[in-house]
């Protein structure tokens, strides 16, 4: 399996990035597993639980406050200990609790997004944790399902041994492998967890690479080196395929979206996002670049979120209003000079935008870093940075407050839009299961409105996989589950 990023950390919170994400759940897999989740929060039918990897077996409110769950019982973790109720209340702890000896501040960052209105939580008995928030929080079990800012279960015993830094060293969870050592910026070997509680894994072995050339990953795979690759070049689909590898198609949440850098004096002006919008054709981009293995996208829900409206999807290509928009904004054509910032990965769009800005009159300079490197320049931007391209989603609803929340670090003051502020907390803390879908899709449309950041196309073609890879589900979130893959010789 292969991985774009170079940087690597196994602690169960320090991340920020997808690729990294998904590797963890597979060593430690959050406190529900998507797979468990319909679009009415119902858990599944027994038959349907055999092989799955989430740990509460059901869960219930009645308020939208107080979530209660009950956990599944003979779970342990790698070194054979029980997991338990007690081992929810010090993952929470670890997050939330300033008083708790294990407390990891930059943990608690991240943390914040969806249990910053955590009010209280406790163990009912051992096998039952409850969490109350000070509000609504109808999304609350798809948000564990879902979003890597929630609580992924890792093994106390461990921090308390080692600290919370030592984690990243000796990493343990529930999963179905367990961590055999790591070459920072190179590999993660994993290795089947022999007392695994739930269904067998089915390959005794797992080794992530870290491999962020886009040329580099295609040869490993076609070399026979990797089974898999994600972030398939579409110039890439056809010849892959005409040899006999594998390009599953899908409608997974892989949103590639435009965001600004709001410290640019330049983007403070709506008249000038307008106009970059109005000067992007998600048609060409998801033909010419894509190759169609992409669809448009004009909002922040794509296919496969619980809110999508194909209805609500449509964009205008407008590039002589864009131009003219930008004129009255003070912009005359050439005058206006950014830095487009991108990942290595995206060279090709980088470029095929930097054309379509300069239609409408914006002078880009293509700025490629690593992925490390670009995660940092947004937090810590040149002057001149104008765009980053980004790559995310989830298939909850709530996926748009995530959305909105992550431009804060692109130095959107979230103040300046109350209209956003208070569209989404209406959403987020419904307590009317009826509604809750219909006021995120108003919420969406009101950041729209203010084109805080342009959605523009979403990718249905991302995985590559060796020609004897079978049981990869390409799933509708941005991760996967590795423990059913395996070879056709099971290595």
């Amino acid at each position: 399996m292969t991985l774009l990023s170079r940087r690597y950390t196994w602690n169960p919170r320090h991340w920020i990035h997808t690729g990294r994400f998904f590797g963890k759940r597979t060593g430690y897999p959050g406190t529900f597993s998507n797979r468990s989740l319909g679009r009415t929060l119902q858990p599944p039918p027994a038959s349907q639980t055999s092989n799955r990897s989430w740990l509460p077996i059901g869960f219930a409110s009645d308020d939208g406050r107080t979530w209660t769950f009950t956990l599944r019982r003979g779970v342990i973790f790698h070194d054979g200990s029980s997991f338990t109720a007690t081992s929810v209340e010090k993952n929470l702890r670890r997050v939330t609790d300033p008083d708790y000896e294990y407390f990891d501040e930059k943990s608690a960052g991240t943390a914040q997004l969806w249990f910053g209105d955590l009010a209280s939580y406790r163990v009912v008995d051992d096998h039952t944790f409850s969490f109350t928030f000070n509000q609504p929080f109808l999304g609350f079990p798809r948000i564990l399902a879902q979003s890597m800012y929630t609580l992924p279960i890792g093994n106390p015993a461990v921090w308390e041994k080692y600290g919370n830094d030592g984690f990243a060293d000796h990493p343990e969870g529930t999963g179905p492998y367990t961590f055999t050592s790591r070459t920072i910026g190179d590999r993660i070997e994993l290795s089947r967890n022999e007392n695994y509680w739930g269904a067998e894994p089915k390959s005794p072995h797992l080794t992530f690479r870290i491999i962020p050339n886009n040329q580099t990953r295609v040869a490993s795979l076609l070399n026979d080196e990797v089974d898999q690759i994600s972030y398939v070049q579409p110039d890439d689909v056809k010849m892959l395929e005409s040899k006999g590898f594998q390009v599953p198609q899908g409608t997974a949440a892989e949103l590639i979206y435009f965001s600004f850098n709001a410290r640019n004096p330049a983007f403070r002006d709506p008249r000038v996002r307008e106009a970059v919008d109005l000067g992007i054709d998600r048609r060409a981009l998801a033909d010419e670049v894509f190759n169609g293995y992409a669809t448009p996208q004009g909002t922040f829900f794509p296919p496969g979120n619980e809110a999508h409206s194909e209805a609500e999807n449509g964009r205008p290509y407008d590039p002589d209003t864009a131009r003219r928009l930008l004129s009255e904004a003070g912009h005359p054509a050439g005058s206006l000079h950014i830095n487009l910032v991108i990942d290595v990965a995206n060279e090709a769009l980088g470029q095929w935008l930097q054309a379509e800005l300069r239609d409408i009159g914006i002078d880009a300079d293509v700025v490629s870093l690593d992925r490390a490197s670009y995660s940092d320049r947004q937090y810590n931007p040149s002057p001149d940075d104008g765009l980053y391209i980004d790559e995310f989603g989830e298939t909850d609803a709530e996926w748009l407050y995530n959305a909105v929340n992550g431009l804060t670090n692109r130095g959107l003051n979230l103040d300046d839009y109350p209209d956003v502020t208070s569209s989404i907390d209406r959403a987020l803390h419904t307590n009317d299961a009826a509604t809750r879908i219909g006021l995120w899709q108003e919420a969406e449309r009101t950041v729209r409105s203010q084109t805080l950041a342009l959605p523009a196309v979403n990718l249905n073609r991302y995985y590559a996989l060796g020609k004897d890879v079978s049981g990869f589900v390409f799933a509708s979130t941005n991760w996967y589950d590795l423990a059913p893959v395996t070879r056709g010789d099971n290595s």
